[in-house]
């Protein structure tokens, strides 16, 4: 007896095609998941601080704000008072004077409580100046190219690594000030001495310093792009789901869960930093120095809630749920009432062109949601549920005017004798 193979035709798919589709579909998701909030933070640190025409935009303004000018103020002028003997240089700038006077010594507390109210008007007048603004420029675009420079390995420039810290050197401030009093008739002032530990400013406690330079060293090539890589898997593993609705859903609720915790995680790193800097000079400005250097990523994260939170209302309208199939098809009479009003002309006659090409036109209203959404290179929670508003009426539209098509083939239709 013969045995007869049976060969597959050729038009018939692989028996386990599908299956694969959706592993393929799964995995795509959880490598997206996985990427989103380490492509958020490193965005974040290519824009904001490796970037540095940025981080200059970033940290400009903190040089007009109040607090931070009275951190500094506090900061340089204890630091110039604490190398200064008030009353060692009243005494040896009067000291032929006190010789032939000597109850001119009496007035050396009061000339010495002067200095100091010099000093401190001085730095205040500096760091409420412009001229104050122009050297906060200088010393943080000091700052991020020295800062950069450690990231790729090379301790120079202003700010270097010390022990485990991470400082900042404010040189050009000190030497502004003590012109500044010499200006103002003080020209002892041009020996004041200060130490180089006192004109650094420590702002970073980096033991594990060696491995963030590891980390930058591998992510910086693809930093910028990561972020892009997940929204991609994210496409992918919706292309490749058999019910694509409930991968949106899903998609939805990934980046929503991503960007939730993110706002978790700055809420907590916020607390940790003013703990930090609680009982310096800096605590006043510690809260607006933390919300300043990391505002867009803030706004990136709840942006992020936004959009999952659409992206999850999308999916569940599309998805083949009863409650689902019995709202879209409200939705769509409601459409068919409104369309059999619009009378019979230009839209009505093109609408029939709408409806063939409905599924390019609601692509091109996701373009445009993602386009306002990243208006200008910066993130906007009202900006994106504009978008989201504008999108919404687009899609209506849409279907709307590929409905008034639909009227004028009904009317046309002849009624049976």
């Amino acid at each position: 007896m013969t045995d007869t193979a049976v060969l597959p035709t050729p038009d018939a798919p692989p028996r386990h095609s599908g299956k694969a589709r959706s592993i393929a579909a799964v995995i795509a998701f959880i490598l997206a998941f996985g990427l989103l909030p380490i492509g958020m933070l490193t965005y974040w640190g290519h824009r904001t601080v490796t970037d540095a025409e940025r981080y200059l935009e970033t940290v400009q303004p903190l040089a007009y704000d109040t607090e931070v000018q009275d951190s500094l103020s506090i900061f340089i002028t204890e630091k110039i008072e604490a190398q200064v003997d008030p009353e060692a240089l009243v005494e040896q700038i009067f000291a032929g004077l006190i010789e032939k006077q000597p109850a001119l010594k009496a007035l050396v507390p009061v000339v010495s409580g002067a200095i100091d109210s010099l000093i401190a008007q001085v730095v205040d007048r500096l760091v409420r100046s412009e001229q104050f603004a122009e050297l906060w420029t200088l010393a943080n675009t000091a700052a991020q190219k020295g800062l950069m420079a450690i990231l790729e390995g090379n301790d120079s420039g202003p700010v270097q690594l010390e022990g485990d810290q991470v400082v900042l050197d404010i040189s050009s401030l000190i030497d502004a000030v003590k012109a500044g009093l010499v200006d103002r008739g003080l020209t002892a002032a041009e020996n004041i001495s200060i130490p180089d530990s006192d004109r650094q400013i420590v702002l970073l406690e980096a033991p594990q310093l060696a491995q963030v330079r590891t980390i930058y060293s591998f992510t910086s090539p693809i930093a910028v792009a990561l972020i892009w890589v997940a929204a991609l898997l994210f496409v992918v593993a919706i292309l490749l789901a058999r019910r694509r609705p409930r991968m949106v859903a899903w998609t939805g609720g990934a980046v929503a869960i991503a960007g939730g915790g993110l706002v978790v995680g700055l809420g907590i790193a916020q607390g940790i930093f003013v703990n930090t800097l609680e009982g310096t000079p800096f605590e006043s400005a510690s809260q607006v120095f933390y919300d300043t250097l990391l505002q867009f990523l803030y706004n990136g994260a709840v942006v992020f809630v936004v959009v999952g939170a659409i992206l999850f209302l999308v999916g569940l309208y599309l998805c083949n749920a009863r409650w689902a199939r019995e709202l879209r098809a409200s939705v769509n009479n409601v459409v068919a009432k409104i369309a059999a009003s619009v009378p019979t002309g230009p839209i009505s006659n093109s609408g029939a062109w709408v409806a063939k090409n409905a599924r390019s036109l609601r692509a091109a209203v996701a373009v445009i949601f993602a386009a306002i959404t990243l208006l200008g290179n910066d993130l906007s929670v009202s900006r994106t549920i504009w978008a989201a508003v504008i999108s919404l009426i687009l899609l209506v539209v849409v279907q709307l005017w590929a409905a008034s098509a639909q009227r004028p083939a009904q009317e046309s239709t002849p009624v049976a004798a």
